[in-house]
């Protein structure tokens, strides 16, 4: 096949390729050549089953990585986002997670993190849309010790 043969284009998440993709990383996987990457989300909803809030996340090695998290307007402040976090970390254990970990540019998360334990372990100005970002994370499980762990920032 030569290079006139070729294309390179853009796929959306939910085409055919996608599958293809996820099942071609599965066999490197299995023949111990990477982590399979998969995104899985938990959705918190209210008695009649309308979404209220929900979040994004991947497992891969033993770390679980919370991409994104978010509740309703009309559904702030009442507890819904330590409800979907304490359930991330509950489901990053049930799949032998020992780290979870998240990257923010939001002040505001990472105090609501720090405060349930996570912390920080890097901060990168100018990093996506030039912002900057803190990257947190925390232990989970019995197989935290102070050698395994990343030293926190001052």
């Amino acid at each position: 096949m030569s290079d006139i043969d070729l294309t390179i284009r853009d796929m959306q998440q939910d085409e055919d390729f996608a599958a293809w993709f996820a099942e071609l990383l599965q066999m490197e996987e299995s023949r111990g050549s990477g982590f399979h990457l998969d995104d899985r989300y938990l959705v918190l909803s209210n008695e009649i089953g309308d979404w209220i809030g929900g979040l994004r996340y991947t497992l891969r090695g033993g770390v679980a990585t919370l991409l994104e998290l978010g509740v309703a307007s009309n559904a702030r402040h009442q507890g819904h986002g330590h409800r979907l976090l304490a359930a991330f970390e509950a489901r990053a254990l049930e799949h032998g997670s020992h780290l979870a970990e998240f990257w923010t540019d939001n002040d505001g998360s990472e105090a609501l993190l720090a405060a349930l334990g996570w912390r920080v372990v890097l901060r990168r100005p100018g990093y996506i849309g030039r912002l900057a970002w803190t990257l947190m994370e925390k232990p989970l499980g019995e197989l935290e010790t102070t050698a395994e762990m990343a030293t926190p920032l001052p």
